[in-house]
């Protein structure tokens, strides 16, 4: 544990450097510098791992004196105010829905697990060098992705039942679209209590909370193919710029414009 000021809730400038976003099922990952963040909440569990070293998470704020804890890897609860210090150049945040399994598998795999967050995961070193050879280049996304996806998924994924997997290409092929519950469960074949129950069974989250992440992901695609947040909000069904950049600071714990400022590359 080192001690630090409280006043000193900001990093140093890091340089600039290629972001990319991965997003799919109800999982995102981050993939770049550690962007200077103040102290912050989330909606969902994030996983950050430094990938090039040890990073710095602070203690609750009513702590005093004000200590942070060094580490390479640290799951935070959702809704935690959280804050990072002396981040190495590339961080990793592997970002899931606190509705889904992945939360509990992860907390299950820590050594240690205070109330503001989670330390020593059995399989830290396997997530950072599968992470660090997606940013070096060493492999691609689809072979990261399964590796992720084996990490979190425990024993593996349920078989995908295919009245699920016809809900879920719908609301890909139009994931700006409204389509209702209702509409899901008559294509499923299914009632609205059987789809919501049967969806959460097969995919680990909340039909409705996995509709929210869809729609996440096509409005980041937009943004980085050069759309405004406007337009990008409105082509992913949010009703305004204003509710997708609440949303998304609800969830990510930053306003959307800082990664459409930079270099930003976005990969489903």
């Amino acid at each position: 544990m080192t001690d630090v000021n409280p006043e000193r809730f900001h990093e140093a400038a890091t340089p600039a450097m290629l972001s990319r976003i991965f997003a799919w099922a109800a999982r995102a990952l981050y993939v770049g510098p550690a962007l200077n963040l103040s102290a912050h909440r989330n909606a969902v569990a994030v996983l950050a791992l430094g990938l090039d070293g040890p990073f710095d998470v602070a203690d609750p704020p009513a702590d005093a004196p004000l200590r942070y804890r060094r580490t390479k890897s640290a799951l935070i609860p959702p809704g935690t105010l959280h804050h990072f210090a002396r981040t190495p150049a590339l961080m990793a945040f592997i970002y899931v829905d606190p509705f889904s399994t992945d939360l509990d598998r992860l907390r299950g795999s820590a050594a240690i697990c205070e109330p503001h967050a989670c330390f020593s995961l059995a399989d830290e070193q396997a997530y950072v060098g599968i992470l660090n050879a997606l940013a070096s280049g060493i492999t691609d996304w689809p072979a990261a992705r399964a590796a992720i996806d084996a990490r979190l998924s425990g024993a593996g994924p349920v078989p995908m039942d295919p009245r699920v997997k016809a809900v879920r290409s719908i609301l890909h092929q139009d994931a700006g679209g409204r389509i209702t519950l209702a509409s899901l469960a008559t294509h499923a074949g299914l009632s609205e209590s059987r789809l919501r129950h049967l969806f959460k069974q097969v995919t680990g989250v909340p039909l409705r909370r996995y509709r929210i992440w869809v729609a996440m992901r096509l409005a980041l695609q937009r943004i980085a193919t050069g759309e405004t947040l406007t337009t990008a909000a409105m082509d992913a069904g949010f009703s305004s710029s204003a509710h997708f950049s609440t949303a998304f600071r609800d969830m990510f714990g930053m306003e959307p414009s800082r990664l459409a400022r930079g270099r930003l590359q976005i990969a489903g």
